[in-house]
């Protein structure tokens, strides 16, 4: 049986590097994940499945709101982390039942008016089924003590998946195929580290009850919006433009997102110790400023080789509209800078009890961002989701900072932090174009140029990072000795 953690016995900066560790893969991954399905497939069927899934997993976001509530009440000193999973599991249940109904007694219409048709509302079900116990699981894993493992967990999920659709190369042609092969890979790897985690639930008091409600009456609300606010690009894209706008988007979003996308694991672990350490009455405001700031590193890191070598992307990766592709990557990856910051400083808000503040945030984002989408969407497809994705996050991430100040006395940027990434950004995109230019000339192709260059833009950014900042060389000794503890084990 695991040993249960509460969230103050974690050690942040040691679990944040471990928790990067799986991110990468996971992350990595993902991004490529558009690609495999398209060439597994088609750009239309991959555009229909991302439509799908997204739709499934909006719906979904009540159950990640009591989840969600399990991993902040859970890491809590003295708390019975039994308890508050019997109140996600009976709320999961029960949620389930109710879409299962309203399912079976308006499938005909939704099968008429919407891109499901009746097989693929009935895969559908049990797709949202095993996206629940994923939450579930990922949740209970964090809240024994062990935010770090949700992202070894999902990146092993993601390279069977993978590996399975590339096995059956020649068989899937439907985005209902596709998800048949997901809902069986995830229910059989978490089911398995469910059962390893070996936690009972067990009856809720009262007291754990009121508990779950004060804090699941705000977080279910804000998990709605966060979902919407991640995806909206799709889901309006998915309304007002065509699949292939959808593709175009969501393909160049997995580019671009994917140092928001690592910050977002990085929230985890951030979420653990914080929720931790506030309700154990330890002072959290002595490691924020750097951890948060810090947390969004990798986003430059992205934005510097997205700055060298869109076009090159761009011809890779959508050959039939390079242009839009190429175009939207920048502006994604761009404001995904951003992003990564008010996504940490939005869940420290959570840790230390203020899902409702989080809420507002993205309210006023959605308020403003979904309408301008709408209107530019059926002209302008792809990039009309870049353009509303960036407002949107520009208005989120200035309530994020104002709220921060309100609560915490702080706007959780460390300015010396964020000046040093500034620096080593623009070291990396030199070294990156340098690279890229090379190794084409050389006549190396465009994919060994694209992976060169990603060699090039850790290197390029790393360096410099080393050079001119202390909390980053400790980063990377703390780094170096983990690997090398592991690896003599």
């Amino acid at each position: 049986m695991v040993t249960q953690r509460d969230g103050n016995e974690v050690d942040l900066l040691t679990s944040s590097i471990q928790t990067t560790g799986g991110a990468l893969v996971t992350t990595t991954l993902y991004t490529l994940s558009g690609l495999i399905y398209a060439f597994v497939t088609s750009p239309s069927v991959t555009g229909q499945y991302f439509f799908t899934v997204l739709t499934i997993a909006l719906v979904l976001r009540p159950i990640r709101g009591v989840t969600q509530t399990l991993h902040k009440i859970g890491t809590e000193p003295g708390e019975s982390v039994g308890a508050y999973l019997s109140v996600a599991v009976i709320f999961t249940i029960a949620y389930l039942s109710v879409l299962g109904a309203l399912a079976i007694t308006f499938g005909g219409y939704l099968a008429s008016v919407t891109v499901f048709d009746e097989t693929l509302l009935r895969i559908s079900g049990l797709y949202a089924v095993t996206i629940a116990v994923v939450m579930t699981v990922e949740s209970l894993t964090s809240a024994v003590g062990y935010p770090s493992a949700v992202t070894w967990i999902n990146s092993v999920k993601s390279s069977v998946e993978l590996g399975v659709l590339f096995v059956l190369n020649q068989s899937i042609a439907t985005a209902t195929e596709l998800m048949m092969v997901m809902i069986a890979v995830r229910l059989t790897v978490y089911g398995l580290v469910a059962v390893g985690l070996q936690v009972i639930p067990t009856l809720p008091e009262r007291r754990e009850l009121s508990r779950a409600w004060a804090y699941a009456k705000w977080s279910i609300p804000d998990q709605i919006l966060d979902r919407v606010s991640y995806n909206m690009p799709v889901y309006v894209l998915g309304i007002v433009a065509t699949p292939l706008a959808v593709g175009i988007y969501e393909a160049a979003d997995r580019f671009g997102d994917f140092g928001a996308t690592i910050a977002w694991h990085l929230a985890n672990p951030l979420l653990t110790k914080v929720s931790g350490d506030d309700a154990a009455g330890v002072d959290v405001s002595q490691y924020l400023d750097t951890v948060v700031t810090g947390g969004s590193g990798i986003s430059f890191v992205v934005f510097g080789y997205l700055l060298s070598t869109d076009d090159l992307i761009a011809e890779l990766a959508f050959s039939s509209a390079p242009a839009q592709f190429s175009t939207t990557v920048i502006i994604v990856g761009g404001i995904n800078i951003f992003r990564g910051f008010w996504t940490l400083s939005s869940h420290v808000l959570e840790g230390t009890g203020h899902p409702g503040l989080s809420f507002r945030t993205k309210l006023f984002g959605l308020i403003v961002s979904v309408p301008l989408t709408m209107v530019l969407g059926a002209r302008y497809g792809a990039l009309a989701g870049a353009a509303g994705y960036v407002v949107m996050n520009l208005i989120v991430g200035g309530y994020v900072v104002y709220y921060s100040r309100q609560v915490l006395d702080s706007t959780l940027i460390d300015t010396s932090v964020g000046m040093h990434f500034v620096g080593a950004l623009v070291v990396e995109s030199v070294v990156v174009y340098a690279t890229v230019w090379g190794v084409l000339w050389a006549g190396g192709g465009p994919v060994v140029a694209a992976v060169v260059g990603a060699l090039a833009a850790c290197i390029g950014f790393g360096i410099p990072l080393w050079v001119v900042s202390a909390p980053a060389r400790a980063v990377f000794r703390r780094t170096y000795a983990l690997s090398t503890n592991r690896l003599r084990y």
